[in-house]
């Protein structure tokens, strides 16, 4: 990739959508098309608490496992020009879109309930044993995936590109989440808006 092309990706890149979208993938694969840093909340979450997030979830609840996103989100958005791969949930706290509306391009990364159901599971057998959420921990996941995917999909529809990936390979996802940032970094700015979730989109 050109130092032009490099040059236009101005601001940071925020991967959200739901567990099985493929955010952590896609990430290390803008990494390398961009050559700028990439960051997996998960990862820096277990890194600085040295438990894994069924553990946090365990001892501190969801709640506290939240405040331990919040505080990995604004380490990593301090980085400049990076690619970042959120959690699931990550998007749904008004103080964390603050965070990621104030320095990078929110994009999601959106798939069918069953594309994500298969992901997981796929997942699960490999070398990712923590990549499922115990929030998915249910007689029917695919009915708790659709439940919690429906709640959360208000705030998913907040990112400013959404990339169907359900028949996408990663690497196309991956050059479409480029593309998207290229276009938004070329666009007029926009006036600032209201998050209806709950907190304003505060547009630099």
């Amino acid at each position: 990739m050109s130092d032009e092309t490099k040059a236009k990706n101005k601001r940071g890149i925020y991967l959200v959508g739901f567990s099985g979208s493929g955010k952590s993938t896609i990430a290390q694969l803008i990494g390398r098309m961009l050559q700028c840093p990439v960051c997996d909340l998960d990862r820096l979450i277990v890194q600085r608490s040295g438990m894994t997030i069924p553990v946090i979830f365990q001892k501190e609840g969801e709640t506290g496992f939240r405040l331990r996103e919040t505080e990995a989100l604004r380490e990593a958005s301090k980085e400049g020009a990076f690619v970042v791969a959120t959690g699931g949930g990550t998007i749904v706290q008004p103080e964390n879109r603050v965070v990621m509306g104030r320095t990078g391009w929110i994009i999601c990364l959106e798939a069918q309930p069953r594309n994500l159901l298969a992901r997981i599971q796929k997942q699960m057998q490999g070398s990712e044993p923590d990549a499922i959420r115990p929030m998915l921990d249910s007689v029917d996941p695919l009915e708790q995936i659709r439940a919690i995917k429906h709640i959360r999909q208000t705030a998913y529809s907040l990112a400013d590109w959404t990339v169907h990936t359900d028949r996408l390979t990663p690497e196309q996802v991956a050059a479409e989440v480029v593309r998207a940032a290229q276009l938004l970094d070329q666009s007029p700015e926009p006036p600032a808006i209201q998050d209806i979730v709950g907190a304003p989109r505060i547009i630099p």
